[in-house]
């Protein structure tokens, strides 16, 4: 299957359900708040994908194809930075079909980003891991939709205690300006088919009906997320649970409750990818203070 990687976000990309750390979330949304669009896509160069395999050769005389996954994912590539899904998807097809690569190591160092794409690229993660090693390595943080790709890895590293990992979590902003347009003089009428059409309208309050629908999104989608990290990890209800706060955590805690399997260097890691596929399935649970389940 051919995956085309859209050139540039389209606006829509940038609505619905995001899966990403709180404090960037907030950052992100200052930044495009206070934005000049106008010079900014005036001067923005056409964005690139950014992620293309760097091939590294490994010990056993093959290549360990690394996979980068930087800054906010989302399907489009963006003009304020990060990585595409797509491309993501289109490059771990490609490594884990290439017999000159022996073991796909993502290196992951990202916020999270959209839902939208995220089930999909997990997916594509699981399915290479039937055909070689896919290790993820964590360079300072890997939350949200990234911890979500990171945990259908084989295994999962991080390059310090001070990493911060997890924010396992989805969220949805929806904004009601009723208030804002009454005391403005300006009433708003929506005339729409159903009680669930129209919601969100500019202008028109959010019913109790309305907020019911949109947390049911939230709570489909954290739903795969959940199945996704409790598959991967090997999680019971409860030890996700008591995870699932939507917070980060410092990498030795994340790795004292099983979210990932150790804190090491890349190099390391790198040294480790390409033993025998048993060693590397037994260190997980191997792992100091990895959870017994």
């Amino acid at each position: 299957m051919i995956l085309s990687v859209p050139a540039f976000a389209r606006i829509t990309d940038y609505v619905g359900i995001w899966s990403m750390e709180p404090a960037t979330w907030a950052t992100l949304t200052s930044t495009v708040t206070h934005l000049d669009f106008a010079t900014h896509f005036q001067q923005a160069q056409q964005p690139e994908p950014r992620a293309a395999a760097e091939m590294m050769p490994a010990s056993n005389g093959s290549n360990i194809a690394i996979i980068k996954a930087q800054g906010m994912l989302m399907k489009s590539a963006s003009s304020i930075g990060g990585t595409s899904t797509v491309q993501l998807r289109r490059d771990i097809r490609a490594a884990a079909a290439d017999p000159n690569v022996s073991a796909i190591l993502l290196a992951i160092d990202s916020p999270g980003g959209t839902a939208s794409g995220t089930f999909d690229l997990a997916a594509d993660v699981k399915a290479a891991t039937k055909q070689k090693p896919v290790w993820a390595h964590i360079e300072d943080l890997g939350a949200s939709a990234a911890y979500w790709i990171a945990s259908q890895a084989d295994r999962i590293t991080a390059n310090s205690p001070t990493a911060l990992v997890g924010s396992i979590g989805t969220f949805q902003l929806v904004y009601d300006y009723s208030q804002a347009s009454e005391q403005h003089g300006i009433r708003t009428f929506l005339f729409a088919t159903g009680p669930l059409k129209g919601a969100g309208a500019m202008g028109t309050k959010i019913t109790d009906e309305q907020a019911a629908y949109y947390q049911s999104l939230v709570n489909a989608t954290q739903t795969e997320f959940d199945s996704a990290v409790m598959r991967g990890r090997g999680l019971s209800a409860k030890q996700l649970a008591d995870v699932r706060h939507g917070g980060v955590m410092p990498a030795t805690q994340a790795q004292d409750v099983g979210l990932i399997d150790a804190v090491q260097s890349l190099s390391k890691t790198l040294s480790e990818i390409t033993k025998p596929r048993t060693t590397n399935r037994a260190a997980r649970s191997a792992a100091p203070g990895f959870p017994q389940r």
